[in-house]
């Protein structure tokens, strides 16, 4: 039941009992108290209903009007208030003179009710503001395009030692040029922004960890216009597991092996030297649960025709429950090869004829040496040690060979230096096969390429290695963290809380409409690393400062506002409604008919007593 009725009901129970009193008065008193007693009844009616029009006035039909809120940049915009036009400042909005001040753009609508039109200044409507149901008619006059970076994607969660890519976009900075800072302040890759201002630039995870890369934006004159916070995000994951396959020893099988040990991963080679006998580990047995504890087997066109009937159909079905299966080309492809390749999944086209393969050419010495990081120290380094070592790494790199042999249908493993693709892999069931047709990747090594080396085969495996079981994470629905803007996490469990940069826990209320989203409201006042902690598990997650990403806080301000503006306007605010009226005058009513009420009251005591 509403509080009016409440109200009412309230005050009719005490109108009956007030009558019912005057009633037995009555009753006792004498005859000629009548025409009193009938004038009390009257008044006490009067006054009980003045007392409810006092404290539940009449509604009446309010007209609406046009109401324009200032929101962030309005001191940038050109615009003139009409006369008598009502102006609401939200707390964004720099300070201007004549507009009354509004903590949201909620309360703004409720305190001046049947607005039609509503004249949004500025960059537009925050987090907090665009839920609120809108006027039909709502006209938005922002200020000029924010010139520095409008985009940002971070890489995602990176293992130690890869490599990872930065995706941005500038705009408004003609003849630009991006650059990525590490840590240390120094520049690991620089690149030129296309015609639609977008660019990629790469970089390189060494540790776990939490670290914080710039991405800056220079002008033609080499002027810092914005720099970025690049939050990067390194977490060691479970050691693959590598069996390797060659159907005779070489360089290739020699460097490959030593770059995955060096990597740390577990690794188990063999190489068929003829006439029975076998050279690396121990003879790996090729069965179903062998196969099932392996991440990645690497084989050669010889080795994969030695293969048995039983062993092809044994390796064929581990593919499908998630084995990666990499065929590179240490000579010709036989018949055999393609056959057992298109069983596969993976027909292969083109003759064995071999060609040169020129790789991508590296960055400026400055920017490799930068990327590599500090040299690992000699245990006897001598000047002339340290000066091969330099050179060496600062060495060409050299043309390979590989088979004109193509993938038809397939996911490119690598590209040349111009942007052909090299080799290829499909998925079969939950795992992946593949195609390599390099031959002499160890040429790198050789050449003192060691990391382009490790970045050849780092990349391929990565491709094509059995993926890991996800760990459950939760869920932001933000495109990017703001400090002083509400996100919500999801996927929660019901002790999460978030560690926050000065290392204070703030717990998490889980919001039961959410339901099996089980989603939580998180406000975060500090820029900088967070942590959710849900048990044992630990997700980090950064928030950005607008402080110190305008462009892109302003742009990302405006998108969100034309999407909203784009998806209409509620139906709850129409241009004539009804609002309570004034009170004043009932209350003066009320007082004047109390007053009677008592003088008669009074009256009608002196004339009992005489």
């Amino acid at each position: 039941m509403s509080e009016p009725r409440w109200i009412l009901i309230a005050l009719l129970a005490v109108l009956l009992l007030a009558s019912a009193r005057l009633c037995r008065q009555q009753w006792r008193g004498p005859v000629r108290a009548r025409r009193v007693f009938a004038g009390l009844l009257l008044v006490q009616v009067a006054v009980t209903a003045l007392l409810y029009l006092t404290l539940v006035p009449p509604m009446q039909r309010a007209a609406g009007g046009q109401l324009t809120v200032l929101t962030a940049a309005a001191d940038q915009v050109r615009w003139s208030a009409a006369p008598g036009e009502t102006v609401v400042a939200l707390p964004e909005a720099a300070t201007a003179a004549d507009a009354l001040r509004a903590p949201d753009l909620a309360t703004a609508l409720r305190q001046h009710p049947g607005t039609t039109s509503l004249r949004l200044i500025g960059d537009g409507l925050t987090a907090r503001d665009r839920d609120v149901a809108l006027p039909p008619g709502v006209r938005l006059a922002s200020p000029g395009a924010p010139q520095g970076w409008i985009s940002l994607q971070p890489p995602p969660v990176t293992a130690p030692g890869a490599v990872f890519t930065v995706s941005a976009r500038a705009q408004g900075v003609p003849d630009a040029r991006a650059e990525l800072v590490d840590p240390a302040g120094l520049v690991v890759d620089r690149a030129t922004p296309g015609a639609d201002g977008s660019v990629h630039l790469d970089g390189v995870a060494r540790v776990p960890g939490q670290s914080v890369f710039r991405l800056r934006l220079l002008d033609a004159g080499q002027h810092v216009v914005d720099t970025l916070a690049v939050p990067v995000d390194t977490v060691a994951t479970a050691t693959p597991r590598l069996l390797i396959l060659a159907g005779a020893p070489g360089p290739e099988l020699k460097y490959l092996r030593r770059w995955a040990t060096d990597a740390g991963l577990r690794v188990q080679a063999q190489a068929n030297a003829g006439g029975g006998v076998s050279l690396g580990d121990a003879p790996v047995p090729l069965t179903v649960a062998r196969l099932a504890d392996t991440d990645v087997v690497v084989l050669d066109e010889r080795s994969l025709v030695a293969l048995s009937a039983t062993q092809r159909s044994m390796l064929q079905q581990a593919i499908r429950n998630g084995l990666g299966v990499l065929v590179r080309t240490s000579g010709p492809l036989g018949d055999g090869t393609r056959q057992v390749l298109r069983g596969w999944g993976l027909p292969v086209t083109g003759g064995n004829q071999a060609a040169p393969l020129a790789l991508p050419a590296d960055a400026d010495a400055a920017l490799l040496q930068a990327r590599r990081g500090p040299q690992r120290p000699a245990s006897d380094a001598t000047a002339y040690i340290e000066d091969a070592d330099a050179a060496s790494h600062q060495a060409a790199l050299p043309v390979l060979e590989r088979l004109a042999v193509q993938t038809v249908g397939a996911t490119p493993l690598l590209h040349d230096d111009k942007g052909a693709s090299v080799g290829g892999y499909r998925a079969l069931g939950r795992g992946r096969v593949a195609l390599l047709p390099v031959t002499d990747s160890y040429r790198l090594v050789l050449a003192g390429r060691d990391d382009r080396h490790a970045e050849l085969w780092s990349s391929v495996l990565a491709s094509i290695a059995r993926a890991l079981p996800a760990a459950e994470a939760p869920r932001i629905d933000a495109i990017t963290p703001w400090a002083g803007e509400r996100m919500a996490l999801c996927q929660l469990q019901a002790t999460a809380q978030v560690r926050a940069p000065d290392g204070v826990l703030i717990p998490l209320r889980i919001d039961p409409a959410s339901g099996a989203e089980r989603c939580a409201g998180y406000w975060p006042t500090q820029a900088g690393w967070h942590q959710l902690q849900q048990g044992e598990n630990r997700h980090t997650f950064y928030v950005f400062d607008p402080a110190t990403a305008q462009p892109l806080h302003r742009q990302q301000l405006r998108e969100a506002t034309a999407q909203r503006l784009a998806g209409g306007t509620a139906a709850a605010s129409v241009g004539v409604i009804e609002t309570p009226g004034a009170r004043w005058p009932w209350l003066l009513a009320f007082v004047l008919a109390a007053g009677l009420l008592w003088w008669l009251e009074r009256r009608r005591r002196v004339a009992a007593a005489v």
